[in-house]
């Protein structure tokens, strides 16, 4: 009996065994492209951030130089009363600005869309991400339960049958266990029914006497 329930036993962990290795190798290779996409993602966030960063700078400079072009501005105005060279100097200069400030306001909106392209990509990977993953733990559970199940129907060596009757035989024992049981019980209990009338015989014989 021992023996056969060690077969039993030694056949279904084989198999679980084998199962675990077949969802494992997929799990494995579905956690690998997990881990490239969180890879890419980690390239893709620490690039957004030193394009923000860029861009940041980029509009702090913008801010500057139109404060410049304004300054140059009034200089010009201020003094073209009494040197025309200066004030025509100023506004070479503020020409000068205003064509930076504009090569400058072109690569900010490059830099902002560039920005914006990146940050709707790094979502994209991380929304795929989290699908994976929910899709992985989803699947992993789905097959362990499928497998399981079909190695408790698999009975090719007959071994499911063998434990189905030892577990019979077994509860059949405790049945007659249980029974012996109770006949000891009902023997008890005649014991004491048969003592206790020859007490209450020997007491009424007593009182028959003393009357």
């Amino acid at each position: 009996m021992m023996r056969a329930i060690r077969r039993w036993a030694t056949s279904i962990a084989a198999s679980f065994d084998y199962v675990i290795t077949q969802v494992e190798n997929h799990e494995a290779i579905v956690t690998s492209a997990i881990k490239d996409m969180q890879s890419a993602g980690n390239k893709a966030r620490g690039q957004l951030s030193r394009v923000r960063r860029d861009g940041e700078n980029m509009r702090k400079r913008i801010d500057d130089l139109k404060e410049l072009e304004r300054v140059w501005q009034e200089r010009a105005v201020r003094v073209h009363d009494k040197d025309e060279a200066k004030a025509l100097e100023c506004l070479r200069r503020r020409k000068q600005i205003n064509r930076e400030l504009e090569a400058l306001e072109t690569q900010e909106k490059e830099h902002t869309r560039l920005a914006n392209q990146l940050s709707s990509d790094l979502k994209v990977i991380d929304e795929r991400v989290a699908e994976l993953k929910r899709k992985k733990n989803a699947l992993s559970a789905r097959q362990y339960r499928a497998e399981a199940m079909r190695i408790g129907q698999i009975d090719d060596l007959g071994l499911v049958a063998e434990i189905d009757d030892i577990f019979e035989r077994w509860e059949l024992k405790i049945d007659e266990a249980t029974g012996f049981q109770d006949s000891l019980d009902d023997l008890e209990t005649d014991f004491i029914s048969e003592e206790e009338e020859a007490e209450l015989r020997s007491e009424l014989d007593e009182l028959i006497a003393g009357a």
